[in-house]
C-alpha cells in the first residue's frame, strides 16, 4: 500500500510544521481523532498512542514520531495496532507565503498470504487514504486561520 497526499497551504512553513508535529492537538483539529496519549517524549522524538474513528470503525495505534525540522520532514513509524509497520513521511516545502505539503504512507501488512492484498485493497484505500486526506485538510484549515484561532 502506497499513498501520497498533497496540499498547498497559505501559511508559513513554521506554522504548518508546528501544527503537523503537534499530534496531541490533532483531536482538536479533527474529531475523528478522539484522543492522543504521549508515552515517551524526547527532543525531536515522540512515542504516542492515538485512537479515533475512521469511516465509523474504531481505530487505535501506537507510533513513533521523529521530527527533522532542518530537513523539513516528519517521520512516523507505526509500532502497534492494525497499521503496525506503516511508515509515514510528511515533507514540507516553503514557497513564498505558501507551504507545499506532501504525506507519503507505505504499508505492507505482515499477514501470511493475505497481507499485501488486505493492505493494498482494504486498509490503504478505505482507511488510510480517508484519514490522511482529512488530516491534511484539517492541518491546512487550521494553518490558514488567523493566528490564535487554530482550533475548531
Amino acid at each position: 500500500m502506497h499513498t501520497i497526499h498533497r496540499a498547498r497551504i497559505a501559511a508559513p512553513l513554521e506554522r504548518v510544521f508546528a501544527l503537523a508535529q503537534d499530534v496531541e492537538r490533532w483531536p482538536q483539529l479533527l474529531p475523528a481523532y478522539r484522543w492522543c496519549r504521549v508515552l515517551e517524549r524526547a527532543p525531536n522524538r515522540l512515542v504516542f498512542s492515538m485512537g479515533g474513528w475512521v469511516r465509523g470503525w474504531p481505530a487505535r495505534w501506537t507510533a513513533v514520531q521523529e521530527a527533522a525540522p532542518r530537513e523539513r520532514r516528519l517521520r512516523f513509524r507505526h509500532t502497534g495496532g492494525i497499521t503496525t509497520g506503516m511508515d509515514v513521511e510528511w515533507r514540507f516545502a516553503p514557497d513564498g507565503g505558501y507551504t507545499d505539503v506532501e504525506i507519503e504512507h507505505r504499508l505492507v501488512m505482515r499477514w501470511p498470504l493475505v497481507g499485501r492484498v488486505v493492505s493494498d485493497l482494504i486498509v490503504g484505500p478505505v482507511f488510510i487514504d480517508h484519514i490522511a486526506r482529512r488530516t491534511l485538510e484539517a492541518v491546512k484549515a487550521a494553518a490558514q486561520r488567523p493566528a490564535g484561532r487554530e482550533t475548531r
